[in-house]
């Protein structure tokens, strides 16, 4: 069973989505888990699971490529789901440091984060534990800094217009190009280039996800493709799988793409 929770401001800046999942585990147990450009959070729950606290408590960083979801047993799982950008305060490092990997949430900087496991284990309730998470993540947003004002307002005009020279976005700032590139990416863990990439893919897997009948062209053109041999092409170069396989995966979560056995 799947329970979430849209974090209230000022954490919702940083969190899109808090979610809790009891008995959770990947059809056919595998799934193709398709990209955002986002990071997160997961925290296991299921006391069976082998490893010691640390382990059980990791930071998922951006990706830009899928990445393979595997498990044979039913799970409970907490995490919290970033906004772009969003996990600038939750990080010692830059984020780019952590794009396409996995890190233990104490090696990031959540120095309790063996505590903060125990009291979500002792938890009555999936409702519980996610009004704890959202303390949690609170208390560390009010410390810390967010991203750059330039670069939050940089990712708003890429995610309104993903194929816009990236160029344009930076002479609009008033910063060098390469003072843009590269606070763009310790903020958000990608270059501007490929983000925008990654959310013009992300805006054609949610149009596939929510029309089961969708024309590909259709979709190639809405979500700024130049046509649609450049969106097959990007489309398996990230997920890894062509168009049409996505289709015939689909599952409840546009993210995620059941593997035949």
């Amino acid at each position: 069973m799947l329970s979430w929770r849209i974090p209230a401001p000022p954490l919702s800046e940083y969190v899109r989505v808090l979610w809790h999942a009891d008995g959770w585990m990947p059809s056919n147990g595998h799934e193709r888990h398709m990209p955002d450009g986002t990071a997160g959070v997961i925290i296991w729950l299921t006391t069976s699971v082998a490893g010691d606290s640390d382990r059980l408590g990791i930071l998922t960083g951006p990706r830009s490529t899928a990445s393979l979801l595997t498990g044979a047993r039913p799970q409970t799982i907490i995490g919290a789901q970033f906004t772009t950008a969003g996990a600038t305060p939750f990080v010692r490092m830059p984020v780019h440091e952590l794009s396409n990997q996995v890190a233990t949430l104490r090696d990031v900087g959540f120095a309790n984060a063996p505590l903060l496991r125990e009291r979500l284990l002792a938890a009555g309730s999936a409702d519980e534990r996610l009004r704890l998470l959202e303390s949690e993540l609170t208390e560390i947003a009010l410390r810390q800094a967010g991203p750059d004002a330039a670069i939050a307002w940089a990712v708003r005009q890429i995610e309104r217009r993903p194929n816009r020279r990236i160029g344009d976005v930076a002479a609009q700032i008033g910063r060098s190009s390469r003072w843009f590139i590269d606070r763009f990416a310790s903020d958000v863990g990608f270059t501007p280039k490929v983000f925008a990439r990654v959310h013009r893919f992300h805006l054609a897997l949610r149009r596939m996800h929510g029309d089961a009948d969708c024309d590909l062209a259709d979709v190639a053109a809405a979500a700024g493709y130049f046509d649609q041999a450049h969106f097959g092409h990007d489309f398996r170069t990230i997920a890894g799988i062509s168009p049409t396989d996505y289709l015939a995966g689909r599952t409840e979560h546009a993210n995620h793409v059941a593997i035949p056995r």
